[in-house]
C-alpha cells in the first residue's frame, strides 16, 4: 500500500504541475492596465502581477481611467476628452499625481533584458535600466509629443541590457502618462504553487497515516 501511494503521489505532483504550469510565465510580460481591478486615480503598487509601481515623492503612480472624465487626453480607439491633449492606447494608462515626479518600476519576479513603454509627456522623456545594485545599465529618451506640441499618439523607448531589475521613468517637470508596457521579466504565479499545495496536502496525510 505504501509503494502504491508513493506512485500516485509522484504521479499526481506531475499531473497537477503539468495542469498548473510552473512557478513563472515563460510569456513576456504586457501590461495595458486594461483588465486592471482598480479604480480611476487609485494608486498601483503591486497590483499588477510581476511589476511593483512606486515614485521619489512617496505619491505613487495611479492608474489614469479616461471614461472618468478626468483627463485631457486621446485615445487611439477615437475617444476624446477635453482638447485630447495626453494619448493612451484603450481606456486605460499610468501617470504620475506629481508634476516631475519620477516613477519606479520593480521587476518582483526576476531580471529583465530589455523594457518597452509607451509615453506621452509635456516634456522630454526619459527612460533608464539598472541593476540591482543601482547600477545605470541603460537609457532611452524622447521628445515632447503632447497633441499641443504637435504629437499624434504614443511614443515608445526600449532599453536592452542583460540583468535588469528595475526601471525609471521622468520628464523634465511636467506631468505624463505611460502605456502598453512589455518586458521579458518573469511573472511570478504563487496561485499555481498554492492549489498545488492544497491539492497535495490530503494526499501527503493520507500516505503518513499508512
Amino acid at each position: 500500500m505504501r509503494v502504491f501511494l508513493a506512485r500516485t503521489l509522484v504521479v499526481c505532483s506531475v499531473m497537477l504541475l503539468g495542469g498548473l504550469g510552473s512557478a513563472v510565465s515563460a510569456q513576456d510580460l504586457q501590461c495595458t492596465f486594461e483588465t486592471s481591478s482598480l479604480q480611476n486615480a487609485a494608486t498601483i503598487g503591486g497590483s499588477i502581477a510581476g511589476l511593483t509601481f512606486s515614485s521619489a515623492s512617496g505619491e505613487g503612480v495611479c492608474l489614469a481611467d479616461i471614461r472618468s472624465h478626468w483627463y485631457n487626453a486621446t485615445s487611439d480607439n477615437g475617444s476624446v476628452f477635453e482638447t485630447g491633449e495626453y494619448f493612451l492606447s484603450g481606456n486605460r494608462a499610468a501617470f504620475v499625481p506629481t508634476p516631475g515626479d519620477t516613477a519606479k518600476i520593480t521587476f518582483t519576479g526576476g531580471l529583465a533584458s530589455y523594457f518597452t513603454v509607451g509615453y506621452s509627456s509635456q516634456f522630454p522623456f526619459h527612460l533608464d535600466a539598472y541593476d540591482a545594485l543601482g547600477t545605470l545599465l541603460a537609457s532611452a529618451s524622447g521628445p515632447r509629443n503632447t497633441k499641443s506640441n504637435g504629437g499624434t499618439g504614443l511614443s515608445y523607448l526600449t532599453v536592452n541590457s542583460p540583468g535588469i531589475a528595475y526601471v525609471t521613468l521622468h520628464d523634465q517637470g511636467g506631468y505624463w502618462m505611460i502605456d502598453n508596457i512589455e518586458t521579458n521579466a518573469p511573472v511570478p504565479e504563487p496561485s499555481s504553487l498554492i492549489a498545488l499545495g492544497a491539492l497535495m496536502a490530503p494526499m501527503l496525510a493520507l500516505r503518513r497515516r499508512w
